[in-house]
């Protein structure tokens, strides 16, 4: 647990979520906790990983190598039992960058694209960019739970209809969906000829209780109208190598997509990213059980400070991902007065809740990814600013 608890400093690096706090928040002063990446040493072996390959001189271009795509195989048949093909799998840099190249290739301009908010806010600008319209199907929120609206996203869906993009995990809600649940959803996209992108690049990172199921291990007709997104990156701390993965196993699918992602020259992405998520791969098991270990600590002091000194913001544990939403409707703030709570009496940067939706109103979402000594000193921030207003403590 020790190595979860060193706080490498990223102030003098270029790290986002530290030289965007001016931009974003009017100030430096603010414990930034938003962006979802972990102020976590990313694994000594990934590092000494990518050590090793620099003792080679030449840094030119290189293939993805087979065995990348066969560590990933392995791993996921073996945390989420669904086996996958090699022939099936695509380097991409971002899972965002399939997103958008999915809408690309599934749809045309004009189409409507399904998306359940509150949800990851690239979902809907890269809708919206690339001249589809947002079909939204919001979550029905019940008193900190959240799950599926089927009756109305099954009476929304029209003949241009033609993509849903699946957050599963779910972020910022926190939720990991069950077998039934996804498994509804598939039959109403089966039903409508409605193509699935599940975005799963949170599966690994699930607490006990809960289990991740891959959309497309759900059944061949399932698998036909899936692509879903994988990789490293929020499991091993590796975002900043701008590696995914791309998984389709229906021919026709595959065909179309490959067609945009050919013309826009995705290319083979760096070597050491490369020589990175392989070594995550390969060796994170114990890693990934000590990080999950660290996250459900934190999340318990958090659970447990909020209920016992600030009432007025309540949490639903997640049962995925390390994002905390944070219901403040009871603290009776509007949108602005909230942020500027936050951010001006609490002196923390989270990311506000309209971000992911208008159902995200009322909400902050915040990133305990990082050593205990951040979320104690940000929990006494809280409770200080909180305390003062509401003469609660």
């Amino acid at each position: 647990m020790e190595e979860f608890n060193e706080a490498p400093s990223r102030e003098h690096t270029n790290a986002e979520k530290y030289v965007l706090r001016q931009k974003l928040f009017a100030t430096e002063d603010v414990l930034p906790m938003w962006v979802a990446d972990m102020d976590i040493k990313t694994p000594s072996f990934v590092i000494e990983a990518i050590q090793k390959r620099l003792e080679h001189p030449v840094l030119g271009y290189e293939e993805v190598p087979e065995s990348l795509f066969r560590s990933q195989i392995n791993w996921i048949e073996r945390h989420h039992g669904y086996a996958m093909q090699r022939e099936w799998m695509f380097y991409s840099p971002s899972v965002v960058a399939t997103i958008n190249m999915a809408i690309k290739a599934f749809t045309k301009p004009g189409d409507k694209v399904v998306v359940q908010t509150p949800v990851y806010f690239p979902f809907m600008s890269s809708v919206k960019q690339n001249g589809r319209h947002v079909l939204n199907n919001p979550l029905i929120h019940d008193h900190g739970d959240y799950r599926m609206d089927y009756d109305a996203l099954e009476a929304s869906i029209d003949d241009s209809t033609k993509l849903l993009l699946l957050c599963s995990p779910h972020n910022p809600v926190g939720r990991v969906w069950r077998r039934e649940e996804l498994q509804r959803l598939a039959d109403i996209c089966e039903r409508h000829n409605v193509i699935v992108l599940a975005d799963e690049i949170h599966s690994d990172l699930v607490y006990a209780g809960s289990k991740h199921i891959p959309f497309a291990s759900l059944g061949e007709k399932t698998a036909a109208r899936t692509v879903s997104c994988y990789g490293p990156g929020k499991t091993f701390n590796l975002a900043g190598l701008g590696i995914s993965t791309v998984v389709i196993s229906d021919e026709n699918l595959r065909e179309k997509f490959v067609h945009e992602y050919r013309a826009t020259h995705f290319a083979e992405g760096s070597v050491l990213s490369h020589v990175g998520f392989q070594a995550a791969y390969e060796e994170g098991e114990a890693w990934l059980e000590g990080l999950l270990s660290h996250l459900q600590s934190n999340m318990d002091y958090v659970a447990e400070y909020l209920a016992k000194y600030m009432p007025r913001i309540r949490l639903k544990k997640p049962e995925g991902t390390y994002l905390l939403w944070l219901d403040c409707h009871g603290m009776e703030l509007s949108h602005s007065a909230l942020k500027q709570f936050f951010i001006e009496k609490a002196r923390l940067g989270l990311s506000h809740g309209v971000g992911f939706g208008r159902e995200g109103e009322g909400f902050m979402r915040m990133n305990i990814a990082t050593p205990y000594s951040t979320v104690e000193e940000a929990m006494k921030r809280l409770h200080l600013a909180y305390a003062a207003r509401f003469k609660e403590a």
